[in-house]
């Protein structure tokens, strides 16, 4: 299959010329005989990079690594879905705790990336996105993602949404899980999520919620020993969290907010009723919790 998918990612390779320097190719094509793709990728180490593509392809992936350890790719056809499925195996040559404290994302350069994926914008797809260690950056704007899940080790990942370029779709569910690494989460609202689930163990956790002005999100958080920081809408759109905490923990919620009961807090005017609102339902043992507000 390796050797198939070369061949195709040589052709492609070809005829985008700018994509020449990269030492491993592969190439999902598209045709009739699917409707929607399901895309699985499991990362044991690097520097990765997805974003959306113009090409007629379904999904195209490049490498630059010296590695002579091949990827794994599987594809299959199942009920109209087709299913891919990608081990990246890389050679471990960095450390987990300089992965920890190794902050690219602001400066890194489409070029420096180990792994390149370039996602077709023709057809619904689930994402199942798997990172041990490394950096990676995630450019979901204009996809059309119905489902993601999203787990890390002790990687670092950001994930990002371009302003007025939204998921082309509704998603079902937007699922992050990370142990000792990072995730942020910028320009949340644009995945259009109607649940979005978070469990982090002993890493960090930031959803940027702040630009919204149109929500109908519900939050499911379960937080260990790590934090979870949430920035919240500017926009006058209704709150409502709900926090299930213990003395161990800290949990801070901006200025404003009006507790109705023991656990649970709204902002004024919050009625349950209503369809432009975000509810945040958080279970804390002995990390931390911030709710920040640009209003407050």
């Amino acid at each position: 299959m390796w050797k198939k998918g070369l061949l195709l990612g040589l052709v492609c390779v070809t005829s985008l010329g700018i994509k020449a320097q990269f030492k491993n190719s592969y190439t999902v094509s598209d045709n009739k005989d699917f409707d929607k793709v399901k895309f699985s990728l499991n990362a044991t180490n690097g520097q990765g990079y997805i974003e959306a593509s113009d090409e007629s392809g379904i999904m195209d992936i490049h490498s630059s690594t010296d590695t002579d350890i091949k990827p794994q790719f599987k594809e299959n056809i199942i009920n109209r879905t087709k299913e891919v499925k990608v081990n990246l195996d890389e050679e471990q040559n960095s450390s987990i705790s300089s992965s920890i404290s190794k902050r690219l994302f602001s400066s890194q350069s489409v070029d420096e990336y180990t792994w390149k994926v370039y996602l077709s914008k023709l057809k619904p797809m689930d994402l199942d996105l798997n990172y041990a260690v490394g950096d990676t950056y995630i450019d979901l704007s204009d996809l059309p993602i119905e489902r993601l899940k999203m787990r890390t080790g002790t990687a670092n990942v950001r994930i990002n949404y371009k302003n007025g370029m939204e998921n082309r779709l509704v998603m079902d569910t937007f699922l992050i899980k990370v142990d000792m690494g990072t995730l942020e989460a910028k320009n949340l609202h644009l995945s259009n999520a109607k649940n979005i689930i978070a469990n982090v163990g002993f890493g960090k956790v930031k959803m940027d919620f702040e630009d919204a002005e149109v929500l109908n999100t519900e939050v499911q958080a379960t937080v260990g020993a790590g934090s979870l920081e949430i920035m919240l809408p500017d926009k006058n759109i209704p709150v409502k969290i709900n926090i299930n905490d213990s003395p161990l923990c800290r949990v801070k919620i901006p200025n404003g907010f009006i507790q109705t009961s023991n656990h649970v807090f709204v902002t004024e005017g919050y009625e349950n009723t209503q369809i432009n609102y975000i509810n945040f339902s958080v279970d804390v043992a002995v990390g931390n919790i911030v709710f920040k507000s640009t209003k407050n």
